[in-house]
């Protein structure tokens, strides 16, 4: 036998016996099976602890189950309890009811339009919607999302402006996936005489600011907490009720006729996107939730999928405070000053096993929560909604020493 084929057997076998033996270690420090709805005791959640961090660095392990490192894939059929109308351009949407648009666009540039009152329309195009309404005088657009070109929006909407002029762009919020087309929209209308005003706060035109946005920033700014502004004639809700939520210039608009307007917030058919939309406060999102749970409107545009009502709202809100209640149910059990010294394995950081922890309480929250909401679309970004949820409760609350202190997921009246 040649040297070389022996060299090569030798380290074959000398890597068959290192896998062999560290394989055994790393099967053998699987957590402990947690059924949906057991019971996690001290006991258990101490052999779990053990389980996830020792004798190996927790860099070996993936507890969640949940792909961490593969694409998530989508799990269940749309919701079938919401009412579906065809689509329609004149034909006002019925209460209660979604619209029957893809999921995805047919081709680019497609626009999809749903009256949904006698002055009020919902426009979707490349994934993006925006609210048009159109006055006695005047008509008044809210967001100018990226993709938006002038060209392709006025020819899907001058049949419904019939000669009115669209005078005003009011800004939900600073994120350019949704104001992008702004100065677009700012300088076609300019080019054609008409003086544009745009509406937001100062919160906006901080942020605006903050980001360097090369977009046009409002000319007509509103006060914040819960304003308003008249527009031909009429008087629109426009309330900036919370410093910090999905950004830090949140609005959401209401129309005379009792159409919301609010982005990147919730969904109505179906569980929030992942991380709740990027959201840099979650206590701000519940915050301006129960603001709009305690308003006066029948339908919503969310600027995305389709539009969505109280119900919707109410279920998100709903989903949310589970996520919250099991939370504290979960996270006592794994953070004790006791695991500190069995925790840090050979050659492991804090950071390891914070991440480590912080996944094996966000997969045992998820799991408390699959027999109620494990059927809608999106539950298979359940355990990036605890994770999220999770650095606001392990930071805030004292959930240990007082956890009857947790937030409020009440509906907040608009005179409070």
């Amino acid at each position: 036998m040649r040297s070389s084929t022996k060299v090569g057997l030798v380290l074959v076998a000398v890597i068959a016996a290192f896998a062999g033996y560290y394989g055994n270690k790393i099967l053998g420090s699987k957590p402990p099976e947690i059924a949906p709805g057991q019971e996690v005791t001290p006991e258990l959640a101490q052999e779990a602890i053990g389980a996830l961090f020792g004798p190996f660095p927790p860099e070996f392990i993936v507890p969640t189950g949940f792909q961490r490192h593969e694409p998530v894939r989508s799990a269940n059929e749309p919701d079938s309890s919401i009412p579906t109308q065809p689509l329609s351009k004149w034909e006002e949407l019925k209460p209660g009811h979604q619209v029957d648009v893809p999921e995805w666009p047919e081709a680019v540039g497609k626009y999809y339009i749903q009256r949904l009152t006698e002055n009020t329309w919902w426009i979707l195009a490349d994934l993006f919607a925006v609210t048009l309404y159109v006055g006695e005088f005047e008509a008044l657009i809210i967001d100018m999302p990226e993709f938006m070109f002038m060209g392709e929006l006025f020819s899907n909407i001058d049949d419904i402006l019939d000669g009115k002029p669209l005078t005003t762009l009011v800004y939900s919020h600073p994120h350019t996936d949704h104001i992008g087309a702004a100065q677009r929209f700012y300088d076609h209308q300019q080019a054609r005489g008409i003086d544009v005003k745009i509406i937001g706060t100062q919160r906006t035109i901080r942020e605006m600011d903050r980001y360097q946005m090369p977009l046009p920033r409002p000319n007509v700014v509103v006060g914040d907490g819960r304003a308003k502004f008249e527009f031909d004639g009429k008087e629109f809700i426009y309330a900036s009720v919370v410093d910090w939520a999905h950004t830090g210039a949140d609005a959401y608009v209401i129309t005379p006729d009792g159409v919301l307007t609010v982005v990147d917030i919730f969904y109505g058919n179906r569980l929030p996107l992942h991380d709740y939309s990027g959201v840099q406060n979650m206590n701000g999102w519940v915050q301006i939730m129960r603001h709009m749970a305690g308003e006066d409107w029948h339908v919503a545009n969310i600027g995305h999928v389709n539009v969505a009502h109280h119900k919707g709202l109410l279920r998100s809100l709903e989903y949310t405070s589970d996520i919250y209640e099991a939370w504290f149910r979960v996270a006592p059990k794994y953070w004790d000053r006791n695991f500190f010294p069995h925790a840090a394995v050979g050659e492991s950081y804090v950071a390891t096993f914070l991440r480590n922890l912080f996944d094996k309480i966000a997969f045992e929250v998820a799991l408390e929560l699959k027999p109620k909401w494990g059927h809608l679309p999106h539950w298979t970004l359940a355990h990036d909604h605890a994770m999220k949820v999770q650095w606001d409760l392990f930071l805030n609350y004292r959930y240990k020493d007082e956890p009857e202190i947790r937030p409020s997921f009440e509906p907040i009246p608009p005179n409070r």
